[in-house]
């Protein structure tokens, strides 16, 4: 028992260093998720925002305390074109585009229904966009970054046929850094409790929510801990009177 108590303290140190390591800086995201959106935001004619989600494989570091992603020293700007990625991911016969370091895509007009961005860059699941940008670059830091939350009834249904969740088991094999992180709700689940949806995320990659430059929330989910409120719509209270 003393053996083992040594043991444990010896190894405590490296074993904790390689959590955080493996960790990103949530102040970090924020301003990457931010960078994104200044940059490859989908918007309609009148200014509106449209649905849209972005995946990135940079090097680790760039997920890492104190750096701050610029023109000149993240995703390749010069290739990862932003207009290029905005008129690609805005004609919605394809919705998608692919680069070196970024992928990204936006609605798909079908028949009957449109297939969502998600959908568009995790599947099929063994080889996607996302498996393949996942491939460039095997340490790397990924961070799937989506307008709206993934709809609970589509993308994270496990049995569906556009199911994401598949591809995210996939993806946590992936070495480096994870992150799945998503702005706002998809409009059809305002009034859904996604706990249990959220949390098949979280079993393969860790959820975050960033609302904004400075404002980013470790979504939690893990085990039996429930997703932070912060990343659950919140309900409206009905007015009584």
């Amino acid at each position: 028992m003393f053996l083992s108590g040594l043991l444990l303290l010896f190894l405590l140190p490296d074993w904790t260093e390689g959590i955080g390591g493996d960790t990103v800086d949530i102040n970090t995201l924020a301003r990457i998720i931010d960078f994104v959106e200044q940059n490859y935001k989908r918007v309609d004619k009148d200014g509106h925002p449209r649905q849209y989600a972005v995946a990135i494989n940079v090097p680790k570091d760039q997920c890492q305390q104190n750096f701050n992603p610029a023109q000149n020293n993240f995703l390749r700007i010069s290739q990862e074109n932003a207009m290029n990625v905005k008129n690609a991911i805005t004609d919605e016969t394809n919705a998608l585009y692919q680069g070196t370091e970024l992928i990204a895509a936006g609605t798909r007009k079908k028949k009957k229904y449109n297939m969502h961005s998600e959908s568009l860059l995790l599947n099929p699941a063994d080889n996607s966009p996302m498996t393949k940008l996942l491939n460039r670059r095997r340490d790397g830091c990924s961070v799937f970054y989506t307008f709206e939350s993934p709809c609970v009834n589509t993308c994270l249904d496990e049995n569906g046929s556009h199911s994401i969740l598949k591809a995210l088991e996939n993806w946590k094999e992936h070495s480096g850094i994870k992150a799945f992180v998503f702005k706002n709700f998809w409009k059809y689940d305002t009034e859904k409790d996604p706990q249990t949806e959220f949390k098949q995320i979280v079993a393969h990659v860790p959820l975050y929510r960033c609302e904004s430059e400075t404002q980013c929330y470790a979504c939690k989910g893990e085990g039996n801990t429930p997703i932070d409120a912060q990343c659950l719509p919140q309900k409206k209270i009905k007015d009584e009177f």
